[in-house]
């Protein structure tokens, strides 16, 4: 299976993995993670730089 990209809808914490984490390691809100772009997840990384 690929990895792809999640970010949590709540802090925007970016995992790269087959499925994004139930618990966000940041925030602690559960199931909040959607699948994003790699595009989109280096541009929110770059942010956070």
């Amino acid at each position: 299976m690929a990895k792809k990209f999640f970010r949590c809808t709540v802090c925007n914490d970016i995992h790269f993995g087959n499925a994004g984490p139930e618990i966000c390691p940041t925030c602690q809100t559960e199931n909040a993670y959607v699948e994003i772009t790699k595009e989109e997840a280096e541009k929110a990384m770059a942010v956070n730089i």
